[in-house]
């Protein structure tokens, strides 16, 4: 009898690390776009923090409101500027979600098709057992009844 042997086990090996890879490539995704959400974060709060502070001043000139809507001007481009990283983020998420679905079902076809074959290789074990336990149960049985022959 011999070992099961899978023939496609390199492949399958190679498919499970292309899954890996795809499923990091997702994970750095996923980081890089909570990182984008923290950036707009931090400057929806700096506004927020900005208008409090002109707010509890006790006086404001002309050019602390000059100053102030500089400066909200500024955040504005940048929120812009990271909304616009973040969606893109958010698109490059998405592809990547699919090439991962495709590199799992890849991954699962070839490991269906093993276990289908390990079955296989199974019942043709079991079917060899069966034989030779026969060929043996009939090689000790023939000689008895030589021996004894009915009358």
């Amino acid at each position: 009898m011999t070992n099961f042997a899978f023939r496609l086990e390199k492949v399958l090996r190679w498919r499970q690390a292309r899954l890996e890879l795809e499923q990091f490539a997702l994970s750095r995704l996923a980081a890089e776009c909570a990182h984008w959400d923290e950036v707009l974060a931090k400057l929806s709060q700096a506004r927020t923090d900005a208008q409090a502070l002109m707010r509890s001043s006790e006086t404001v000139n002309g050019l602390d409101l000059a100053a102030l809507g500089r400066y909200q001007q500024h955040l504005d481009q940048q929120r812009t500027a990271a909304f616009e990283r973040r969606r893109e983020c958010g698109q490059r998420m998405e592809q990547q979600r699919g090439r991962l679905l495709q590199a799992r079902r890849d991954h699962r076809l070839l490991e269906k098709l093993r276990q289908t074959r390990h079955a296989e290789w199974e019942t043709a074990v079991n079917r060899e057992f069966e034989a030779l336990s026969a060929e043996n149960y009939l090689a000790r049985w023939v000689p008895r009844m030589r021996s004894h022959p009915e009358p």
